[in-house]
């Protein structure tokens, strides 16, 4: 379930692009969890607590924080969560390149350009989304999905293997980090191996050669299925 968060002063306004986003979920067939926040301190308070959102509209001109200001601090602690901002005014086109924004939404907000860009956050949140992780030490790790090159289910054990070849013990379940995966992005070739595709050198009849030159065994079983994933992956991505 994509999870989009609308961060606007204006209750009304809220309220129209909640409307708004309901509408492309049942157009798009995706099922979505929409959050309101009626400042930027609300927001960052929750964003603190919880990384994992595919997509914020955030109105510029707010009480207190505003919209340009919540943006530079998400950034600052490197999250690429797709920013859309909200605003009656341009004035602060230039700044939005400083943080990175997927788009500017000008007041009154246009069904079909929202919907729109909307496609492209959920695209963009696909290939950057991030996974918060914790060691059985209690460690808590931030990683890019696309960093992940293999997770491997170990006995009672999960092995998360990264492009750079670092391996670490997480807590998460096997199927509750396969779950969490961009669709598309990764493939279980095995009942115990998941590959991330962008790490893959190449496809043999049984295995998987990443470009670190580890080998990742394929179950026959999976094989059609793995190769028409692989095959689909490179050709959407080039």
């Amino acid at each position: 379930m994509r999870r989009i968060a609308i961060c606007d002063d204006e209750q009304a306004q809220s309220m129209l692009l909640q409307g708004y986003v309901k509408e492309w979920s049942v157009l798009r067939s995706e099922p979505v969890e929409i959050r309101l926040f009626p400042s930027g301190e609300a927001f960052l308070f929750q964003w603190e607590e919880e990384k994992r959102w595919d997509a914020l509209l955030l109105d510029i001109l707010m009480t207190g924080i505003n919209g340009m200001e919540l943006a530079r601090q998400i950034r600052a602690q490197g999250d690429r969560l797709p920013i859309l901002f909200i605003t009656g005014v341009s004035d602060y086109v230039e700044e939005g390149y400083e943080v990175e924004a997927l788009h500017y939404l000008r007041k009154p907000v246009s069904r079909k350009k929202l919907f729109s860009c909307l496609d492209r956050a959920m695209e963009r949140s696909a290939r950057e989304s991030a996974l918060l992780l914790t060691t059985p030490d209690g460690e808590e790790i931030r990683l890019n999905q696309k960093e992940i090159a293999v997770l491997e289910a170990a006995g009672r054990r999960v092995l998360l293997t990264t492009e750079n070849g670092t391996t670490t013990e997480v807590k998460s379940g096997f199927h509750e980090l396969l779950d969490a995966l961009a669709p598309g992005e990764f493939v279980q070739c095995h009942r115990s191996y998941v590959v991330g595709l962008r790490h893959v050198q190449r496809l043999q009849k049984e295995q998987f050669v990443l470009d670190s030159g580890k080998t990742v065994p394929i179950s026959r079983r999976l094989f059609a299925e793995v190769n028409a994933a692989f095959v689909r992956f490179y050709k959407n991505d080039a």
